[in-house]
């Protein structure tokens, strides 16, 4: 019996979770809409749904995301402007045990493409706060949760795993 026992837990003592399987999750779970501003003074209407994900593709230890955004922008005696904002961050994955959830710390803004790139607002000011909005909604929902359903997940979510990254995969191992 102790052989057996033995023999599972060491068959099932890691777990990769590929570029693929972390998109997958997103695509179900990424989206929002918020206001960020004074309404009547200046503010935007964000909308947030799309985000593409690499795994050790900007540094070894980091995960990449692609996040688009689309803004309406209005700022009091202006028409009101619609703005694409693609920003790139980078972040270190963390496992949560207590979740049983890759999060993200240490977010960093790599690169940011505003379009149209020349715009009738101050753009920094309106945006800035867009780009923070969209950092926080990352730093603060998981990555990828771990399924309890699958017996292998559902093992490694109870011990106390490592998470390295490995070939664009994140792997989970005790």
């Amino acid at each position: 019996m102790a052989l057996t026992c033995s023999l599972l837990l060491s068959s099932c003592a890691s777990y990769s979770v590929t570029e693929q399987d972390m998109q997958q999750y997103l695509d179900k779970k990424v989206g929002f809409e918020r206001t960020v501003g004074i309404k009547g003074i200046a503010y935007a209407n964000v909308k947030f749904d799309d985000i593409k994900v690499g795994i050790g593709r900007v540094a070894n230890d980091r995960v990449n995301l692609d996040a688009k955004s689309q803004a309406k922008v209005t700022i009091m005696g202006q028409k009101p402007q619609s703005v694409d904002l693609n920003v790139s961050f980078s972040a270190v994955p963390y496992y949560d045990k207590e979740e049983g959830a890759i999060f993200l710390n240490d977010l960093n803004v790599e690169n940011i493409d505003i379009q149209p790139n020349e715009l009738n607002v101050p753009t920094k000011q309106i945006l800035s706060p867009v780009i923070e909005m969209v950092g926080q909604f990352l730093l603060t929902r998981p990555v990828y949760r771990l399924d309890d359903e699958d017996f292998k997940q559902s093992m490694l979510k109870n011990a106390k795993p490592e998470l390295l990254i490995k070939n664009h995969s994140l792997v989970i191992q005790m």
